[in-house]
């Protein structure tokens, strides 16, 4: 039985993205060639994967249980040929994980510095971005580790606690509520509050947990990133709940931070794995001086 990379990358593309058409064009592919190699992957496997109308596509039950199979497959043969490349062109090979940008400013200067020490000629490639930009990166074997917050419910995914990161309140050094010894929430019902995009999983936390207490803050400013959040406070604009390692990775001079109490906010990060795939030497090495580094 011969099964082609391509046509595992195919069947990965229709899966995860639900249509012929977008796949077709994120493979670079015609439509009619995509079928193709999607009927020849059910021929040689004799089975069917996909159920197919003429306005959707879904996986079969077998379809369901090979997506993580077909996945790996991939991710495997990427971290070969990848080696073999960098053997080819006379380099030691490269890491690569995903992270969250908090971690890659408050952690990874010192941790790679270190790394570089060890192994001068092994590159790192660092995919950062947000919580849910980090586990697809591990999730489809372009990373091989990543730094974020809990999976949740992913079988896939395996996750390893680094530290617990408290939320405070970032302020202006003039704010009335700079000297305080800590908050509560409903301190901060009449304040001018700052908040990131709807994709920040700092958002996200902050919703949920205002929706359990019952809790209602108004948001005066909305920005994407974070940074932009800290620039804002910096300038005695407004106020943010903040996880306490972005605002130590901004330099915000004129900026306090308060303790958050009634109820106290927090924040897991971890080493997120993908259960399947084995993590190089290197790259363990890594995620050891990173474990070293936030505890």
């Amino acid at each position: 039985m011969k099964v082609e990379n391509s046509e595992l990358e195919a069947f990965v593309a229709v899966a995860e993205l639900g249509n012929f058409a977008r796949a077709a064009k994120k493979l670079h592919l015609t439509q009619p060639g995509l079928s193709r190699r999607i009927q020849k992957l059910e021929q040689t496997l004799g089975v069917e994967l996909l159920h197919r109308t003429t306005r959707s596509v879904s996986l079969t039950s077998v379809g369901r249980q090979f997506l993580p199979m077909a996945r790996e497959q991939i991710a495997q043969l990427g971290m070969m040929l990848s080696s073999i490349q960098e053997i080819a062109e006379k380099r030691f090979g490269k890491v690569r994980l995903a992270s969250i940008p908090t971690v890659v400013m408050q952690f990874l200067p010192n941790v790679l510095r270190q790394y570089a020490t060890r192994y001068p000629y092994l590159g790192v490639q660092v995919f950062d971005g947000n919580h849910d930009f980090v586990l697809s990166q591990v999730r489809a074997g372009l990373a091989e580790f990543g730094v974020s917050l809990h999976p949740g419910t992913d079988d896939d995914l395996v996750f390893e606690p680094l530290m617990v990161d408290r939320y405070v309140v970032a302020m202006h050094r003039d704010d009335p509520l700079a000297e305080a010894a800590s908050v509560s929430l409903s301190d901060l019902r009449q304040a001018r509050m700052i908040i990131g995009g709807r994709d920040s999983g700092n958002r996200l936390l902050l919703e949920m947990l205002l929706g359990q207490t019952s809790m209602r803050l108004r948001w005066f400013y909305e920005v994407e990133h974070i940074s932009c959040v800290a620039a804002l406070v910096d300038s005695g604009v407004g106020c943010a709940i903040l996880p306490a390692t972005a605002v130590r990775a901004h330099h915000m001079p004129s900026v306090r931070t308060v303790p958050i109490s009634n109820p106290e906010i927090s924040r897991t990060i971890g080493i997120v794995r993908h259960r399947s795939v084995m993590m190089s030497p290197m790259a363990a090495e890594l995620c050891d001086l990173l474990k070293a580094a936030t505890r």
